[in-house]
């Protein structure tokens, strides 16, 4: 996958490397993908395929040189609002010369199949001006957000920054039977084959797990950006290894809705877009999670992911998005982000730097709600020898570019992507502290959130940086 919305500003540093050890997941049986795929073998721990290695190098450099796909080829969502005769969509498909209509399960729109070198978005304009359509849109492509007596909690200055010690002395990580899901490129949640789970996320509570990229039910990470997200929000805490998480007690939805380099280059028959996110996000609500994260963004206007959302709230799920990483570059529109103003219960996150400023790639837009740390890895201005980044474990992001799933290290990650799970990590706290409906959870952080810009709601940083203590405080808690 090409780069761009979410640059890989990828400044890690490894502190130590581990293997994983033993996983355990609580799964819900599906049929798995046939016939046997590359995925497949992995999973068996079968080699790579020839070439792959040399072929991914070859994908991440044209991605450092701007090109990219932003949408998939040949496909067009279209969403009709029911007053016209139910054969017009057909119609309509005739018109464009669309080779399928597909109805997607969970959804409320249809996929148009066109030939793969069709002008999608001409297309999607034209079907948008007909009488009885409410939207028509290329199937936009989403881009992951980040740039690329826990021994090493002290570096975490982030979790200083917010004071997580004394919030953790009124609630001490949340609970199990509050399911936060997170959507992004898979999950380092369980031991099979040439994956294993990240050694600081054992003992973590997997439910529900879905992949909507190899339509399978084990989400596996190979890219490493979803493990690093999922353990802010829930790496293991107090156990004598590693780092630590904001709510290390809830229980993980791990979804995989978004596709990397290893995906494409081992055939995926997905693109982690915008259906697929919408299909995502339907699935997460529907199946038991009431905090969604989502750190990754599209360039184009997303409509059906932005009606997912809508539905996911309907259903009690405070959802969460990174703000885009186009700070440096004119703060363009990134979606579903752009959305969050015009719907409660929904939050767009800013990212910080350690002195807790907006970081010079986060966007400024009148849409950003709310900030959180999302590091700097150009910088170390604490003098503690390492980047300002956002530390967490995840897979050998060295080792990966080698096709290499099972080693572990500790990175420090810079992005709007590092900040959303921390909003997230509030939200579930929360939410086990008895504020369950999304408009509440949204206005609750954002009235105890501590103004560092102009007074009152802002660009930079919108209401302000999440102040969890206070937050937690604001219910009556005296502690």
């Amino acid at each position: 996958m090409g780069d761009g919305f979410l640059r890989f500003r990828r400044a890690a540093l490894v502190i130590l490397t581990l293997c994983g050890v033993c996983a355990r997941s609580e799964n819900t049986p599906r049929a798995q993908a046939q016939p046997v795929n590359a995925l497949q073998r992995l999973i068996a721990g079968e080699p790579l395929p020839p070439n792959a290695v040399r072929n991914v190098a070859a994908r991440r450099a044209a991605a450092a040189s701007g090109a990219r796909l932003r949408v998939v080829p040949g496909r067009v969502l279209v969403k009709m609002d029911g007053t016209q005769p139910s054969t017009l969509i057909a119609s309509l498909a005739r018109r464009v010369a669309a080779r399928a209509v597909t109805p997607k399960a969970g959804g409320d729109f249809s996929i148009l199949t066109l030939a793969p070198d069709a002008d999608v978005r001409a297309i999607a304009r034209e079907l948008a001006a007909q009488p009885g359509v409410v939207y028509a849109e290329p199937d936009a492509i989403a881009y992951l957000t980040y740039v690329p007596n826990d021994p090493e909690y002290s570096f975490q200055w982030n979790f200083k920054k917010l004071d997580m010690e004394r919030t953790w002395d009124i609630n001490r990580g949340g609970e199990s039977s509050l399911v936060v899901a997170v959507i992004d490129s898979g999950v380092a949640f369980l031991d099979s084959g040439s994956f294993r789970e990240a050694p600081d996320l054992v003992g973590t509570r997997f439910v529900a797990p879905r992949d909507f990229i190899w339509e399978r039910d084990t989400p596996f990470d190979l890219d490493g950006h979803g493990t690093h997200v999922t353990g802010t929000i829930a790496e293991r805490t107090g156990n004598d290894q590693g780092v630590a998480g904001m709510a290390f007690n809830v229980s993980i939805m791990p979804i995989k809705a978004i596709s990397t380099d290893w995906d494409d280059e081992l055939g995926s028959p997905n693109f982690g877009s915008e259906s697929i996110v919408a299909e995502a996000v339907r699935y997460a609500a529907d199946n038991g999670a009431k905090v969604i994260n989502m750190s990754f963004g599209f360039d184009d206007p997303v409509t059906a992911v932005r009606d997912a959302i809508t539905y996911a709230i309907s259903k009690g799920v405070f959802v969460v998005a990174a703000a885009g990483n186009g700070g440096e570059e004119g703060s363009p529109d990134a979606y579903p982000a752009a959305y969050a103003s015009e719907i409660e219960g929904f939050v767009s996150v800013a990212a910080l730097d350690l002195n807790l400023q907006r970081a010079p790639y986060s966007n400024s837009n009148a849409w950003v709600e709310i900030a959180a740390p999302g590091g700097d890895t150009t910088v170390d201005l604490n003098d503690d020898g390492y980047v300002d980044g956002v530390l967490q474990q995840t897979l050998d992001l060295d080792l990966v570019s080698l096709g290499v799933f099972n080693e572990f290290g500790y990175f420090f990650l810079e992005g709007t992507s590092m900040a959303a799970p921390h909003v997230s990590g509030l939200a579930a706290l929360l939410m086990t502290q008895g504020v369950t409906d999304p408009k509440a959870v949204e206005a609750v952080i954002e009235r105890f959130a501590t103004d560092i810009g102009p007074a009152g709601r802002d660009n930079d940083t919108g209401f302000g940086v999440i102040n969890p203590r206070a937050t937690i405080r604001g219910l009556g808690i005296s502690k």
